[in-house]
């Protein structure tokens, strides 16, 4: 069992809901359960013929994947990742469909060194290329870094409280800080230049003491941060079922698709393939 380790927001009183988060434009993805039903599901890695018959059966109302559409160690031929790439431009065609940035997918869709991780190849970067019609920049720009999901922080790999702002008190400033460290991300990852968001920690073989948000590990370096619910992927679970942190709300749900979650009016579903 993971050690219990809570990392603490210097927070005056209560945490306020993400309600109290300006709805700016200035906000990435901030998405209300009530009333709806969310689909979040992860780590896709070119099995996209399963990720429709969960997206059809759930006729959710809103779908978000946290990322790592590409890369399989099963669907590895060239074919795979053109229809990957293909079924992608679909889903993201559809407004009620959302994504977010996983380490498999940056390396295909920037041109910068610092993005590469295994599994790349050549090969895989030219057939996605031509499926997106040459044009990565627009793909890109229907990507996400996070999102919101009532009060739970959706990334690909997790959140480090070695990364926030220290003088982060709630909510709203930690979804603050995450806008302006975006907009740094956008920058240096167009440039060539390294940023945290998209850094491997050295439990991932990276510089970095931990992983960033694509990059966390779940299993060696994540730790909860107190009154920051995270729902994330990129650590695969072992046992193929998701991970709840003990004694908190945060979700690693990486599970080869074997599972994944639902949010209908703040609650909270764990949802499985075998029931289909």
């Amino acid at each position: 069992m993971v050690e219990l380790q809570f990392c603490k927001l210097s927070a005056k009183g209560s945490i306020p809901s993400l309600g109290s988060i300006p709805s700016t434009g200035s906000i990435l993805m901030n998405i209300s359960s009530i009333g709806k039903k969310i689909l979040i599901i992860s780590d896709i890695h070119n099995d996209v013929q399963k990720l429709d018959k969960i997206i059809k059966h759930e006729a959710a109302d809103i779908n978000l994947v946290l990322g790592d559409w590409f890369d399989s160690f099963v669907y590895d031929e060239t074919e795979h990742y053109s229809k990957t790439a293909e079924y992608l431009l679909n889903f993201l065609n559809s407004p009620n469909n959302k994504t977010l940035f996983g380490n498999h997918d940056l390396h295909y869709l920037f041109h910068n060194t610092h993005v590469i991780c295994s599994g790349y190849e050549h090969r895989k970067y030219n057939a996605i290329g031509e499926a997106l019609e040459n044009d990565r920049l627009v793909t890109c720009r229907k990507f996400n870094w996070f999102a919101w999901v009532d009060n739970y922080l959706c990334t690909h790999a997790g959140l480090c409280a070695d990364f926030i702002d220290p003088t982060a008190k709630d909510l709203s400033d930690i979804n603050l800080f995450l806008i302006k460290e975006r907009e740094r991300a956008n920058v240096k990852i167009i440039s060539g230049d390294d940023h945290w968001f998209y850094a491997a920690g050295r439990a991932r073989g990276g510089h970095y003491h931990k992983g960033g948000i694509v990059w966390l590990d779940f299993d060696r370096e994540f730790a909860p941060v107190e009154g920051l619910n995270q729902i994330v992927g990129h650590t695969p679970r072992r046992q193929k079922g998701l991970t709840k942190y003990a004694g908190t709300e945060n979700y690693c749900i990486d599970t080869s698709l074997s599972q994944w979650l639902t949010v209908t009016n703040g609650k909270i579903e764990v949802k499985s393939y075998r029931d289909l």
